[in-house]
């Protein structure tokens, strides 16, 4: 079993696939899991091997798509008595640490202009497979993009309604046209991309959302949209409007917080 999971493992990084390696490091009492113990999960929660089965795995299975889904490894602990959650009586403690392979994040870019020619360039320093979509046959090109994983040129609407889209997948939506970006917006809101920004003026972005509503997204899908996408610290100038945009996505990506170095770090004199 041990064999079988590690060919799965090495199968699934070659493809590009997000999974988690749980390991048992320890255990103490009478445990299902033991020492040395692996099982891989993918983030649908699909897997090979086992851990020991019961509530204890099912808890573990999801404690690691949850380490897929933010890309981060962690080690976890969990009680085996009646006080431990889990409806388990064995007694001891089981220690797992959980190793996230995580797939290459995808950079979406509809519209490939000036800000959308910034953040192909951003996105590739950033490690990001960056694939381009744009209805202009002298925008999208692989002379204009070299380096992207993908240059579409056709209507982003109809490209990217039903595109294999993840939540490792960052969508930003910057066209040549106010209906084209609200049209594409409209068309992967309810994607599931871990992120899904849009450019625009306030009175573009409120009637955005009002065509959203009247498309049928959902209030609670709106609200997990980024538009007008960005941080607050960028001029009108391309280059930094892409990089307050690249600078969201990696606050999003990374959950982490919009404050000073200084101030995480509570440094004073």
């Amino acid at each position: 079993m041990e064999r079988k999971v590690i060919e799965t493992l090495a199968k699934n990084v070659a493809a590009g696939e997000s999974v988690a390696l749980i390991s048992v490091v320890s255990n103490s009492g009478s445990s299902p899991a033991k020492c040395g113990a692996i099982m891989l999960v993918n983030s649908s929660g699909a897997m090979c091997g086992t851990i020991g089965g019961g509530s204890l795995e099912l808890k573990v299975i999801g404690e690691a798509r949850e380490c897929i889904r933010f890309g981060r490894s962690r080690e976890v602990a969990h009680s085996l008595t009646e006080s431990g959650g889990l409806g388990m009586s064995c007694g001891g403690k089981v220690h797992f640490f959980i190793k996230v392979f995580s797939a290459q994040p995808r950079l979406i870019i509809a519209g490939g202009g000036y800000v959308g020619m910034e953040l192909y360039q951003l996105g590739l320093l950033q490690g990001y497979q960056v694939e381009i979509f744009d209805d202009r046959e002298s925008i999208a090109t692989k002379d204009r993009f070299p380096d992207a994983a993908k240059v579409v040129c056709g209507d982003s609407v109809k490209e990217l309604t039903d595109y294999p889209v993840d939540s490792n997948c960052f969508i930003t939506i910057a066209t040549h046209s106010h209906e084209l970006d609200r049209m594409t917006l409209a068309a992967v809101a309810e994607s599931g991309a871990g992120y899904i920004g849009m450019i625009g003026s306030s009175t573009k972005i409120k009637k955005t959302l009002t065509y959203l509503l009247d498309q049928g997204i959902s209030r609670e899908t709106i609200a997990k949209l980024y538009t007008p996408m960005g941080l607050n610290v960028a001029t009108i100038q391309p280059k930094e409007i892409a990089v307050s945009i690249i600078s969201e996505i990696l606050l999003v990506k990374n959950s982490g917080s919009p404050e000073h170095m200084k101030t995480v770090k509570n440094i004073t004199v």
